[in-house]
């Protein structure tokens, strides 16, 4: 197995669309996540059960960008690889490309960290399990926090609520 990309096709349904009459956003990252599944569907098939039974992956950050918009009846390829990792994580990335003419419609990253499934707790990624999701480039380093600025202290609420 080695590091392709996976992809996956969806046609745009009529319950994808929201009241600006375009796929609403929500959907985007949905359809990465099936693409991703899929992928790790695909792995799994290619790798010993014991290296790939005793984990699973938690999400850590997804971040997508949207360029076009996309309508019923669309036809979107998906696309997802996996070219990085560190010791506990990975890097997932995505293109969503409209099938018709080739345009990049989003694109995203997702950090997943291999958790164990028996304890429920991180745990280091061995080098089958490397191997297994494709040979990812093994990098160093440090989770990198994002500015995040301070909650108003001014609340609103809802009047309906009370």
């Amino acid at each position: 197995m080695s590091g392709a990309a996976f992809q996956i096709m969806i046609r745009v349904q009529p319950s994808d669309i929201d009241d600006l009459g375009h796929v609403n956003n929500v959907n985007y990252l949905r359809w990465m996540l099936e693409a991703a599944e899929g992928h790790w569907v695909l792995y799994r098939r290619h790798a010993s059960p014991d290296v790939v039974d005793a984990i699973a992956w938690v999400v850590m950050r997804h971040e997508l960008d949207y360029f076009l918009p996309t309508f019923a009846g669309d036809d979107l390829e998906v696309y997802t690889w996996v070219p990085t990792c560190t010791g506990l994580t990975c890097d997932r990335y995505y293109e969503v490309v409209r099938a018709r003419d080739g345009a990049l419609v989003a694109r995203g990253t997702s950090s997943y960290c291999v958790v164990d499934r028996a304890s429920g707790k991180p745990r280091r990624m061995s080098e089958e399990l490397r191997r297994a999701i494709g040979s990812p480039e093994l990098q160093k380093r440090q989770r990198t926090e994002r500015w995040f600025p301070e909650r108003p202290i001014e609340i609103w609420r809802d009047p309906a609520a009370d």
